[in-house]
């Protein structure tokens, strides 16, 4: 038998340099998770220490702030509609109002059992509109506290300092102007790229997000703040982020920062609408595009499960209450199919419609039919010839089209049915989805 040495040298070099390449991905990768575990821990020890400095600051010039509110607090009551008869005009006036009260809170003696604790003082027995008002004008009764510790409650960390110098009003109105600035600043985003006809998507989306419900809520305005944070980065900083690591990083620090200053109402806009933007600003081909979709995703749940599992343990440590076994209850009552308040045990399909039927209004109707036109005159003035190749194309959008009603049935009904009033806005990553994969179609990068 004759051996060829020359191709036996040359396969030799080959593989040892796919052996070589595969030791050094498996070195970043190691490197990466343990980076990534550290940013995970020192997010904990830096939410606790703030909290617990926020928890040290004085409170009776905040209560005569909120005090100041009164009215507008007692006028809009529970759950206030800015546009009667429209859930998506709806306020979750009641978390706003624990919020309130958590800032209020005089104190127990002890910054870091409060912290941990979130309580708050209530008159009656759930009333906490109610009770934000008798408490800031000094009501002498009967009352009780509530501790609410399974949540970061990091909102505090603003809404405690801004207390001590505005009203309700007022940070009402400095919301607004942030809520703007950044909108603008994604607006810019999208014209610098060249993305305009991408905006279409984008304002189906903000539109049924509802900035004007943003602006009134206060637990509202912080998911909504966050993402469109998260988009203007990517937009200004595409080519820094896509050095090295930098957008598992992103991803990674989104879940993070959403779980601290979020009280579960529709966090996911924070996953689906960014990695909707990466899609437009991305240059890999569909599978890599999904890859990275699937990476992405990963570390955004693990920052958010990560840091969130840290606030229960911190505060078993340091209360003594074992909120690790409350809070894997409530996760049981919440998705389960089989635990709601409202209906006896209604189907996924009945899930699904309530938060569909939140838009059965005729101004979003009016709005579909227009986009649905601007889509139909605009793929036939382009003339697009559909190809295999632009098909698949699509496959990236389509599986951030579908990511809301993978959330409506992983998360059962008490969730995605009762609380549909608000959950109903994750179909915003939906329509912006749906939007960019039709326009994926009349690519110039993909003519036929």
């Amino acid at each position: 038998m004759c051996y060829n040495f020359d191709n036996y040298v040359k396969i030799g070099r080959g593989t040892t340099v796919l052996m070589k390449e595969k030791k050094e991905t498996i070195t970043v990768w190691s490197g990466f998770a343990f980076r990534a575990a550290a940013c995970v821990l020192l997010a904990i020890a830096a939410g606790f220490a703030l909290l617990v400095l926020a928890y040290c600051l004085p409170t009776e010039k905040i209560r005569q702030n909120v005090a100041a509110s009164g009215e507008q607090v007692s006028s809009e009551g529970c759950y206030y509609q800015w546009a009667k008869g429209y859930k998506n005009a709806q306020t979750d006036t009641y978390t706003d109002a624990s919020l309130i009260l958590n800032a209020m809170y005089p104190g127990s003696g002890s910054p870091v059992r409060d912290a941990m604790n979130a309580p708050r003082i209530l008159y009656g027995e759930d009333d906490n509109e109610a009770s934000v008002v008798k408490l800031a004008d000094g009501v002498q009764a009967d009352t009780h506290e509530v501790f609410y510790g399974r949540y970061w409650h990091g909102i505090l960390l603003f809404l405690k300092p801004l207390l001590l110098f505005f009203d309700l009003a007022d940070i009402r109105m400095i919301s607004m102007m942030v809520q703007f600035l950044l909108l603008f600043l994604v607006l810019v985003g999208f014209v610098r790229r060249k993305k305009e006809r991408e905006l279409v998507g984008f304002f189906a989306a903000v539109i049924l997000i509802n900035p004007v419900t943003m602006i009134m809520g206060l637990c509202f305005s912080a998911e909504y703040i966050l993402t469109l944070l998260m988009a203007a980065i990517m937009l200004f900083y595409h080519e820094k982020l896509s050095e090295g690591m930098g957008y598992y990083y992103l991803f990674l620090w989104s879940g993070i920062l959403f779980v601290y200053f979020n009280e579960l109402s529709f966090p996911v806009i924070g996953l689906g609408i960014p990695l909707v933007v990466y899609l437009l600003l991305g240059g890999e081909d569909t599978r890599g595009l999904i890859r990275k979709e699937m990476a992405f995703t990963a570390l955004w749940g693990a920052g958010y499960a990560g840091v969130w599992i840290g606030k229960w343990i911190l505060a078993w440590i340091f209360t003594g209450y074992n909120y690790f076994g409350e809070a894997l209850e409530q996760a049981a009552r919440y998705t389960s199919d089989h635990s709601t308040w409202e209906a006896q045990n209604p189907s996924l399909m009945e899930r699904l419609a309530k938060n569909i039927d939140v838009y059965q209004k005729w101004p979003y109707l009016l709005l579909v039919m227009g986009i649905v036109l601007f889509l139909v005159l605009y793929t036939v003035r382009r003339r697009q010839r559909i190809t295999g190749e632009s098909v698949t194309g699509m496959i990236p959008y389509f599986l951030l089209v579908l990511l809301p009603f993978a959330v409506f049935t992983a998360l059962g009904n008490g969730y995605s049915y009762v609380h549909y009033w608000f959950t109903h806005r994750l179909l915003s990553i939906s329509a912006f989805a749906g939007v960019c994969m039709i326009l994926r179609l009349t690519d110039e990068k993909r003519k036929g």
